[in-house]
């Protein structure tokens, strides 16, 4: 029998950070989901060395989802003296774009010269997500392509982790992406933005309960929300709050 994951939420908010700080989370001690603006922090507080994630993952290159990693990036490298390598999953072009993020902050050169200080310190394995079986380092994943912006190639993942798999949303509307995750996971968590107010490119309560009736015996916990979301009174509905572990 598979044991329950600890899924660590630290943040649990969506973009306007109404509900607390922006979605983040560490499923199993050591996968990482979304570097959101504040993660590094938020590692710090909730007592994780950053040293200790594995992979990352990202599911879009949206500012709430992707501002924190110069931030990792570079605290792994100077004050962690990180030496194994860090792998970072996400869309096509997850290089380029995190690459840039780091230059645009002016510390590029700054990271040429910590790793010509530290002795070259961790490499970055980045993977793209093709949507078929893959693995990055331990990890086994497969990316699903969800309906959110369409200007960008978003996916939702779903994580294997200690016989279990863990499904995740990204942000996303009810579209067949969102149920083929559903449909393969052993929990799921599920960004929705809002209870009432309808946003054509995320999920609202509504979302949550059709997927409720669909899949009525997933675990399903609520994060990338808005203050005026709760369980709504539904069955093994979850909504945590920030910093706050839970097994799934």
């Amino acid at each position: 029998m598979a044991t329950p994951i600890p899924v660590t939420f630290l943040g649990t908010g969506g973009f306007h950070a109404t509900a607390g700080y922006w979605n983040s989370f560490l499923i199993g001690g050591r996968i990482l989901v979304e570097t959101a603006p504040a993660v590094l922090r938020n590692l710090r507080v909730a007592g994780i060395k950053p040293n200790d994630i594995e992979v990352v993952f990202i599911s879009h290159f949206h500012a709430d989802h992707t501002f924190g990693w110069p931030f990792v990036m570079y605290s792994s490298l100077v004050r962690e003296r990180r030496t194994a390598d860090l792998w970072v999953v996400g869309p096509p072009g997850i290089q380029a774009f995190l690459e840039n993020m780091v230059a645009a902050g002016a510390l590029d050169h700054v990271v040429d010269n910590a790793r010509a200080r530290v002795g070259g310190g961790y490499q970055i394995r980045y993977v793209e997500v093709d949507e078929g079986p893959q693995t990055a380092g331990s990890v086994n994943f497969r990316a699903v392509r969800v309906d959110h912006d369409p200007a960008l190639e978003c996916f939702g993942y779903l994580i294997e982790v200690d016989g279990r798999t863990v499904g995740y949303s990204g942000d996303t509307t009810l579209c067949p992406g969102l149920r083929a995750i559903a449909a393969g996971a052993d929990a799921l968590v599920m960004e929705c933005n809002s209870h009432h107010d309808l946003n054509p490119v995320h999920l609202t309560f509504d979302d949550v309960r059709i997927i409720r009736r669909e899949f009525p015996d997933l675990p399903i916990v609520i994060t990338h929300h808005s203050e005026d979301v709760d369980d709504g009174g539904l069955p093994n509905v979850r909504v945590p709050a920030d910093f706050e572990t839970i097994t799934i």
